[in-house]
């Protein structure tokens, strides 16, 4: 499995909104917005300080990831990652691209970053099962009256 990651650009935008819905709805997310308000909500993300990449393999677009670099809260000289989201497409998931992929942004992307955080909603058991093969473990629990 031959895999890249480019940094998603104008042109994709309305394969990145299709991509967000689905990931609201695998998770079960409570996300409201609808495909135009996904669109402009990445058109933000790319005029600010978030990377948006496209994981590809030779027959096109596999999936994406969305994230931002920050100051280590404990270390004013360190950075860390925040993966605001990362997905597949579901006609390539258990197949082994999520976890390249992974090891993929790791190398290339997130080379010599020590934490990387990630949100995994509770409504997402298969998200929670992805990223503890990953590698990433539970370090605090998030908990809402709605």
């Amino acid at each position: 499995m031959t895999l890249i990651w480019r940094k998603a650009a104008e042109p994709d935008l309305e394969v990145l909104a299709a991509m967000n819905k689905q990931l609201i709805d695998d998770e079960g997310s409570r996300n409201p917005m609808n495909l135009d308000q996904l669109r402009e909500r990445m058109r933000d993300w790319m005029t600010t300080d978030w990377e948006i990449d496209l994981l590809c393999n030779s027959s096109g677009i596999v999936g994406y990831v969305l994230y931002q670099f920050r100051p280590a809260s404990n270390s004013a000289t360190r950075n860390e990652a925040y993966l605001r989201q990362y997905f597949i497409k579901r006609d390539y998931r258990n197949q082994g691209y999520g976890k390249e992929g992974i090891e993929l942004l790791l190398t290339e992307r997130l080379e010599g970053i020590e934490t990387i955080t990630i949100e995994v909603l509770e409504t997402n058991p298969n998200g929670m099962r992805f990223w503890r093969k990953a590698g990433f473990l539970p370090y605090s629990t998030t908990m809402k009256r709605i």
